[in-house]
């Protein structure tokens, strides 16, 4: 019995949505809209994770300012979660009303977003600020998206494009320059604190891509900061990363203001981080999201130098040149492949239906 069209239409809908991957769909959406517009939700994406980018941005160089008087990493990344957390509670509780069904649902999604992409990252990334410069250890941070990219390989068994090899070569290369191996002052132990980092943002970016996931941001990332603040309390007071903290007034750019006013700024940046990285992503995917969010390097090196006087060493710059340019490069080339694997897709799945 041949099919109706409906049921072809219907027939031909589920295979295509069975058969494409989101991120290829994504993609899809992308090249129709560069076609015949860009799409609001777009625009807005990319105007959430530019946000996002400098709230994370601007939270490194605050946080060094506490280390000065006396602050530990531990203490900053502690006190970061848990204020973060409370300043959420409410509306985290609001958000989930009716809903608590998805979080038992995606229970640990919540629990490993929180473990890795709230306490890791946070955690990582500012113990190794207290060894590196802001510039430094953020540049190292940003391999995320090489290791997105052997992510996707490993799982996909799609090679990437070629394009996307010569990325990864030239942020290998810059990477080298960054940790300017002639310069013996450079701390190891910063440098693998960063590239830790480096791999809790990857899952962040992949986790906060998940359309799929229908736990509203606000919520996820109060209880993502509620978990990572029960890890983190787990960790300071059992001494794994020590704890110390001084009131006293703190050098801001020059200028001396209580350690309440830089505290509170970590914090209210983190939550504003967070919630517009999450709905950014949602909005524009994994690939462009980890793309638009390389202006972060810009935003910490001039927020770094205002605030802390502090400036990586012209390598280091030109280095950091060479990794924004791979990811770059490496970006363009998941773009390229997603969009001809979901072609090729459309292709099959119609000589398919004919076959029918």
């Amino acid at each position: 019995m041949c099919p109706t069209p409906t049921a072809l239409g219907s027939h031909f809908h589920q295979r295509v949505h069975h058969r494409f991957s989101s991120h290829a769909l994504q993609e899809v959406k992308n090249e129709s809209y560069r076609r015949h517009g860009v799409s609001p939700h777009a625009c807005l994406g990319i105007l959430l994770t530019l946000a996002s980018a400098f709230f994370f941005a601007v939270s490194g160089p605050i946080a060094k300012t506490m280390y000065e008087i006396g602050w530990t990493p531990g203490s900053v990344v502690l006190i970061r979660l848990a204020g973060s957390a409370v300043l959420l509670l409410v509306p985290s509780i609001i958000a989930l009303r009716g809903r608590w069904d998805e979080v038992r649902r995606h229970w640990k999604t919540v629990l490993t977003y929180g473990l890795v992409s709230m306490a890791g990252v946070q955690g990582f990334y500012f113990v190794a600020v207290e060894h590196l410069t802001v510039a430094v250890a953020l540049l190292l941070e940003m391999t995320a998206p090489m290791l997105i990219v052997f992510w996707i390989w490993a799982r996909t068994r799609t090679r990437p494009a070629t394009v996307t090899f010569i990325g990864v070569v030239v942020s290998m290369i810059g990477l080298v320059l960054i940790l300017n191996l002639r310069n013996s002052d450079i701390s190891i132990f910063g440098v693998v604190m960063a590239l830790a980092a480096a791999v809790c943002l990857a899952s962040y970016f992949l986790v906060s891509a998940k359309d799929s996931i229908n736990v509203p941001p606000v919520a996820l990332t109060g209880l993502g900061m509620g978990v990572g603040a029960l890890a983190m309390s787990l960790i300071v007071f059992t001494g794994v990363m020590p704890a110390g903290a001084v009131a006293a007034d703190v050098d801001f750019g020059g200028y001396k203001v209580s350690w309440i006013l830089p505290m509170a700024m970590i914090v209210v940046f983190t939550v504003g981080a967070y919630i517009t990285g999450i709905l950014g992503l949602r909005y524009i995917g994994a690939t462009v999201g980890s793309f638009v969010n390389l202006i972060e390097v810009p935003f910490s090196v001039i927020v770094a130098w205002l605030i802390l006087f502090e400036m990586p060493a012209p390598i280091q710059l030109f280095g950091g040149v060479f990794i924004v340019a791979g990811v770059g490069f490496i970006k363009w080339g998941e773009a390229r492949l997603a969009r001809r694997v979901a072609s090729r897709e459309v292709v099959v799945t119609s000589e398919e239906l004919v076959s029918v």
